[in-house]
C-alpha cells in the first residue's frame, strides 16, 4: 500500500504522454557501426525509442523509407532527414552523397547519427557499407562483409551490393 501511494505522489500531475517521452527503450535492430558517430536500426515507432537515440548522443535520424516514421515529432530535439528510397532498391549516387554529407556534418559537431529503413537491413545496410568505404577506405566487398558481421541480414539485393561496389569505384 505504501508503494502505491509513493508511485501516485511521484506520478501525480505527470501526463501519460510526458511519462512515455521521459522513458527510454532500445529501438528495434539497433547497433552502432561507429560508436558515438553512426548507428543503424529498424524504423522507430514509439516515443521511448526516439528518447533512447537522444540519450545515446544521436541528434540526427536519417529515414530511408518512403514515409516518415510515426511519432518522430515526439522528440523535436532529434533532427529528421528524409531520403526516400523504394524498398529493395539501391540508393542513387546522389542519395549516397547526401547521406554521407549529413553524417560528416553532424559528426564534425560531435553529434551522432542513426539511419533506418523499415527493418534496418537493405537500404540501411547499403548506406552503412558506403560509410565504411568512405571513412575506412575499404573496398566495397569488404565493407559489405563488415556490415553483415555487425548487422545480420544487411544489404538484401544484388543491386544494393552493386551500389556499394560502384560507390567504391567512384571515390577511389
Amino acid at each position: 500500500m505504501f508503494y502505491n501511494k509513493c508511485v501516485f505522489k511521484i506520478l501525480n500531475g505527470i501526463s501519460l504522454r510526458r511519462l512515455t517521452v521521459m522513458a527510454s527503450s532500445t529501438p528495434p535492430n539497433f547497433s552502432w557501426v561507429e560508436p558515438g558517430k553512426l548507428a543503424g536500426l529498424a524504423m522507430p515507432r514509439m516515443p521511448c525509442e526516439y528518447r533512447y537515440l537522444l540519450d545515446n548522443g544521436i541528434k540526427h535520424l536519417v529515414c530511408l523509407c518512403e514515409r516518415k516514421p510515426p511519432n518522430h515529432d515526439s522528440c523535436p530535439e532529434l533532427q529528421l532527414h528524409h531520403i526516400k528510397i523504394v524498398d529493395f532498391t539501391p540508393p542513387s549516387p546522389g542519395q549516397i552523397d547526401r547521406f554521407l554529407s549529413i553524417v560528416e556534418e553532424a559528426n564534425s559537431k560531435g553529434e551522432g547519427v542513426a539511419v533506418h529503413c523499415m527493418h534496418g537491413h537493405g537500404r540501411t545496410g547499403t548506406m552503412l557499407a558506403c560509410y565504411l568505404v568512405k571513412t575506412r577506405k575499404m573496398a566495397g566487398v569488404d565493407a559489405i562483409k563488415e556490415i553483415r558481421q555487425i548487422r545480420r541480414g544487411s544489404i538484401e539485393t544484388h543491386e544494393q551490393e552493386k551500389a556499394v561496389v560502384q560507390f567504391h569505384q567512384r571515390i577511389k
